[in-house]
Protein backbone atom coordinates (compact mmCIF):
# COMPACT_ATOMS: atom_id res chain seq x y z
CA UNK A 1 0.00 0.00 0.00
CA UNK A 2 2.67 2.31 0.96
CA UNK A 3 4.08 2.14 -2.76
CA UNK A 4 1.05 2.70 -3.76
CA UNK A 5 0.10 5.86 -1.90
CA UNK A 6 3.75 7.11 -3.10
CA UNK A 7 2.85 6.59 -7.11
CA UNK A 8 -0.62 8.06 -6.15
CA UNK A 9 1.65 11.41 -4.94
CA UNK A 10 3.99 11.32 -8.05
CA UNK A 11 1.29 11.49 -10.38
CA UNK A 12 -0.62 14.07 -8.59
CA UNK A 13 2.22 16.00 -8.74
CA UNK A 14 3.48 15.74 -12.45
CA UNK A 15 -0.08 16.58 -13.30
CA UNK A 16 0.29 20.26 -11.09
CA UNK A 17 3.35 20.24 -12.91
CA UNK A 18 1.44 19.68 -16.33
CA UNK A 19 -1.40 22.22 -15.44
CA UNK A 20 0.79 25.09 -14.51
CA UNK A 21 2.69 24.48 -17.16
CA UNK A 22 0.02 24.86 -19.11
CA UNK A 23 -1.80 27.54 -17.88
CA UNK A 24 1.35 29.83 -18.21
CA UNK A 25 2.32 28.72 -21.36
CA UNK A 26 -1.30 30.07 -22.53
CA UNK A 27 -0.84 32.94 -21.08
CA UNK A 28 2.47 34.05 -21.55
CA UNK A 29 4.19 31.58 -24.38
CA UNK A 30 6.03 28.86 -24.18
CA UNK A 31 9.29 30.72 -24.97
CA UNK A 32 9.13 33.11 -22.11
CA UNK A 33 7.88 31.34 -19.51
CA UNK A 34 10.77 29.91 -16.96
CA UNK A 35 10.72 26.63 -14.69
CA UNK A 36 10.86 28.43 -11.89
CA UNK A 37 7.26 30.71 -12.85
CA UNK A 38 6.37 26.95 -13.42
CA UNK A 39 7.43 25.49 -10.12
CA UNK A 40 6.10 28.60 -8.14
CA UNK A 41 2.70 28.43 -10.08
CA UNK A 42 2.88 24.31 -8.86
CA UNK A 43 4.16 25.06 -5.66
CA UNK A 44 6.80 22.67 -5.85
CA UNK A 45 10.59 22.92 -5.64
CA UNK A 46 12.35 24.26 -9.38
CA UNK A 47 13.95 20.88 -9.27
CA UNK A 48 11.37 19.06 -9.18
CA UNK A 49 10.23 19.50 -12.63
CA UNK A 50 13.32 17.80 -13.41
CA UNK A 51 12.21 14.39 -11.95
CA UNK A 52 9.20 14.29 -14.34
CA UNK A 53 10.49 16.33 -17.64
CA UNK A 54 14.08 16.49 -18.94
CA UNK A 55 13.62 20.03 -20.12
CA UNK A 56 10.56 22.47 -20.41
CA UNK A 57 10.83 22.16 -23.86
CA UNK A 58 9.98 18.19 -23.52
CA UNK A 59 7.35 19.30 -21.05
CA UNK A 60 5.66 21.45 -23.60
CA UNK A 61 5.98 19.02 -26.31
CA UNK A 62 4.39 16.27 -24.10
CA UNK A 63 1.55 17.99 -23.26
CA UNK A 64 1.02 19.04 -26.96
CA UNK A 65 1.28 15.20 -28.19
CA UNK A 66 -0.45 13.64 -26.08
CA UNK A 67 -3.48 16.07 -26.61
CA UNK A 68 -2.81 15.74 -29.99
CA UNK A 69 -2.87 11.95 -30.29
CA UNK A 70 -5.95 11.81 -27.77
CA UNK A 71 -8.08 14.23 -30.17
CA UNK A 72 -7.28 12.25 -33.02
CA UNK A 73 -8.37 9.07 -31.19
CA UNK A 74 -11.32 11.04 -29.72
CA UNK A 75 -12.87 12.22 -33.28
CA UNK A 76 -12.17 8.78 -35.21
CA UNK A 77 -14.13 7.02 -32.34
CA UNK A 78 -16.64 10.26 -32.63
CA UNK A 79 -17.24 9.91 -36.55
CA UNK A 80 -17.14 5.85 -36.75
CA UNK A 81 -20.90 5.13 -36.13
CA UNK A 82 -22.10 7.67 -38.45
CA UNK A 83 -23.19 6.33 -41.71
CA UNK A 84 -24.21 9.41 -43.54
CA UNK A 85 -20.83 12.28 -44.30
CA UNK A 86 -23.44 15.39 -42.94
CA UNK A 87 -23.62 12.53 -39.34
CA UNK A 88 -20.39 11.97 -39.49
CA UNK A 89 -19.55 15.80 -39.73
CA UNK A 90 -21.80 16.87 -37.27
CA UNK A 91 -19.97 14.19 -34.72
CA UNK A 92 -17.12 15.56 -35.33
CA UNK A 93 -17.82 18.92 -34.87
CA UNK A 94 -19.42 17.86 -31.29
CA UNK A 95 -16.09 16.07 -30.51
CA UNK A 96 -14.14 19.26 -31.18
CA UNK A 97 -16.36 21.37 -29.59
CA UNK A 98 -17.18 19.29 -26.27
CA UNK A 99 -12.94 18.51 -26.10
CA UNK A 100 -12.98 22.72 -26.09
CA UNK A 101 -15.33 22.85 -23.60
CA UNK A 102 -14.25 20.40 -21.31
CA UNK A 103 -10.80 21.45 -20.85
CA UNK A 104 -10.35 25.07 -22.45
CA UNK A 105 -6.67 25.91 -21.10
CA UNK A 106 -5.37 22.41 -22.91
CA UNK A 107 -7.61 22.96 -26.24
CA UNK A 108 -6.18 26.63 -26.52
CA UNK A 109 -2.62 25.19 -25.48
CA UNK A 110 -3.09 22.99 -28.74
CA UNK A 111 -4.09 25.45 -31.04
CA UNK A 112 -1.76 28.50 -30.03
CA UNK A 113 1.37 26.05 -30.20
CA UNK A 114 0.59 23.78 -33.26
CA UNK A 115 3.27 26.07 -35.32
CA UNK A 116 6.14 24.92 -32.70
CA UNK A 117 5.09 21.57 -32.80
CA UNK A 118 3.91 19.85 -35.53
CA UNK A 119 6.85 19.34 -37.46
CA UNK A 120 8.13 17.27 -34.09
CA UNK A 121 4.74 15.27 -34.62
CA UNK A 122 6.48 11.38 -35.36
CA UNK A 123 5.07 10.39 -38.36
CA UNK A 124 2.71 7.18 -37.07
CA UNK A 125 0.74 9.82 -34.27
CA UNK A 126 -2.60 9.98 -35.03
CA UNK A 127 -3.38 13.49 -36.58
CA UNK A 128 -6.83 15.09 -35.72
CA UNK A 129 -6.34 16.91 -39.32
CA UNK A 130 -5.27 13.68 -41.17
CA UNK A 131 -9.23 11.73 -39.42
CA UNK A 132 -11.03 14.95 -40.91
CA UNK A 133 -9.13 14.87 -44.22
CA UNK A 134 -9.76 11.00 -44.57
CA UNK A 135 -13.58 11.30 -44.26
CA UNK A 136 -13.65 13.82 -46.96
CA UNK A 137 -10.94 11.95 -48.59
CA UNK A 138 -13.75 8.87 -49.25
CA UNK A 139 -16.75 11.21 -49.38
CA UNK A 140 -15.16 12.40 -52.79
CA UNK A 141 -14.60 9.27 -53.65
CA UNK A 142 -17.66 7.81 -53.18
CA UNK A 143 -19.36 11.05 -55.06
CA UNK A 144 -21.11 12.02 -51.97
CA UNK A 145 -19.61 15.69 -52.26
CA UNK A 146 -17.86 17.86 -55.22
CA UNK A 147 -14.42 16.79 -56.40
CA UNK A 148 -11.39 18.93 -54.69
CA UNK A 149 -8.28 19.46 -53.11
CA UNK A 150 -8.81 17.53 -50.45
CA UNK A 151 -6.46 19.42 -48.01
CA UNK A 152 -8.18 22.48 -49.11
CA UNK A 153 -11.40 20.87 -48.11
CA UNK A 154 -10.39 20.02 -44.62
CA UNK A 155 -8.96 23.42 -43.99
CA UNK A 156 -12.22 24.80 -44.87
CA UNK A 157 -14.08 22.82 -42.92
CA UNK A 158 -12.13 22.61 -39.79
CA UNK A 159 -11.50 26.12 -39.76
CA UNK A 160 -15.39 26.46 -39.67
CA UNK A 161 -14.72 25.39 -36.07
CA UNK A 162 -11.14 26.31 -35.31
CA UNK A 163 -11.49 30.09 -36.91
CA UNK A 164 -14.03 31.06 -33.67
CA UNK A 165 -11.79 28.79 -31.05
CA UNK A 166 -8.85 31.15 -32.14
CA UNK A 167 -11.20 34.19 -31.56
CA UNK A 168 -12.32 33.18 -28.06
CA UNK A 169 -8.47 32.71 -27.19
CA UNK A 170 -8.38 36.41 -28.16
CA UNK A 171 -11.55 37.32 -26.43
CA UNK A 172 -13.25 38.28 -29.01
CA UNK A 173 -15.77 34.93 -28.56
CA UNK A 174 -17.07 33.92 -25.43
CA UNK A 175 -19.44 30.89 -23.86
CA UNK A 176 -19.17 26.98 -24.37
CA UNK A 177 -18.24 26.25 -28.18
CA UNK A 178 -20.72 23.45 -28.21
CA UNK A 179 -23.52 25.77 -28.01
CA UNK A 180 -23.13 26.11 -31.77
CA UNK A 181 -22.27 22.62 -33.14
CA UNK A 182 -25.50 22.84 -35.15
CA UNK A 183 -24.34 26.02 -36.76
CA UNK A 184 -20.72 24.53 -37.43
CA UNK A 185 -22.01 21.60 -38.48
CA UNK A 186 -24.22 23.25 -41.08
CA UNK A 187 -21.56 25.38 -41.81
CA UNK A 188 -18.98 22.89 -42.96
CA UNK A 189 -21.76 20.84 -44.57
CA UNK A 190 -22.13 24.02 -46.63
CA UNK A 191 -17.99 24.21 -47.38
CA UNK A 192 -18.08 20.72 -48.02
CA UNK A 193 -20.66 20.27 -50.39
CA UNK A 194 -20.53 23.95 -52.41
CA UNK A 195 -19.80 23.10 -56.11
CA UNK A 196 -17.01 24.17 -58.23
CA UNK A 197 -17.45 27.50 -60.19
Amino acid sequence: PHKLAVMGKADETKARVERAALTLFVARGVAETTTREIAMAASIAEGTIYRYFPSKEKLALDLFLRHHRALAEALVEAHRPAKSLRAKIEAIVACYCDWADRDWTLFAYHLLTQHLFLAMVPDDTPNPVNVVRDVIAQAIRAGDIPRRNIDLAAAAAIGVVMQPATYKVYGRFTGPLSAHVRFFADAAWAVLSVKER
